[in-house]
């Protein structure tokens, strides 16, 4: 049996599973992927912009394939990326669209991780999967916990 095959069943197992419960897998998922590399360079993000959450999106906009847009400062950005990234993806493992809320987690942990006091909610607004251009997130910073 080859690795694709396995993934196969692995979309279908995806498929038959509640929104919740793909929450909490991807929860976990996308926490180690992001672990494993882009967190740093967030963290230096971060950094560069002393915590500064409207900063921190203009420089990201600076980042190869990423595109960040203020909707409203202090409060709503939209951050867009050119292509997956997934390396599933890129693989040709996996392509259903329910993939994209891994990186939507792995987005929710790192903010938590960079701003612990702030409470986010991310929406994924479209997705390369889904056949868009870019996967584009809406990010907005709820409240001050």
């Amino acid at each position: 049996m080859e690795l694709s095959d396995w993934f196969k069943g692995f979309e279908k197992g995806l498929a038959r599973l509640s929104t919740e419960q793909r929450k909490a897998f991807f929860a976990e998922c996308g926490s180690n992927c992001v672990k494993c590399g882009t967190l740093q360079v967030y963290k230096d993000l971060y950094d560069s912009a002393s915590g500064d959450i409207d900063l921190f999106f203009h420089n990201a906009d600076k980042l190869p394939g990423v595109k960040c847009e203020t909707i409203e400062k202090g409060a709503a950005y939209y951050l867009y990326f050119t292509e997956c990234t997934c390396a599933l993806h890129k693989k040709g493992y996996v392509s259903t669209p329910l993939l994209c809320e891994c990186s939507r987690q792995s987005i929710l942990y790192v903010l938590h991780t960079l701003w612990n006091n702030k409470t986010f909610s991310v929406t994924l607004c479209g997705s390369i999967l889904q056949g868009e251009q870019n996967c584009k997130i809406k990010i907005e910073v709820k409240e001050q916990v």
